[in-house]
């Protein structure tokens, strides 16, 4: 089964810089988890401060309240800002094929 996690994190502008390299540390140290398809970092067009995390999973089932993963992410996020978590479930997708 496919489907993705949202972590959203808001936090002070002046750590823009400072969450960015947790961030992207985080996708690097998820890196080898069998059942991750993507990990994927991105910051708000227009809002400095704003970041998404994308957990990108293919499991026979889809936890309750998301991964442990992610659970243990959220967990180390706390101190950098406001945290937001959402659970989705692919319904449909379609994909580009290069000609």
């Amino acid at each position: 089964m496919r489907w993705m996690e949202e972590i959203r994190l808001r936090t002070q502008p002046k750590r823009e810089k400072e969450v960015t390299d947790a961030l992207l540390d985080i996708i690097e140290s998820v890196r080898e988890n069998p059942t991750l398809e993507s990990a994927l970092v991105y910051s708000h067009h227009a809002k400095p401060g704003g970041f998404s995390l994308i957990l990108d999973w293919k499991t026979m089932s889809v936890p309750t309240h998301g991964s442990d993963t992610a659970m243990l992410i959220l967990e180390g996020l706390k101190p950098l800002g406001l945290l937001d978590h959402t659970v989705m479930v692919e319904k449909g997708s379609f994909k580009k094929h290069n000609h």
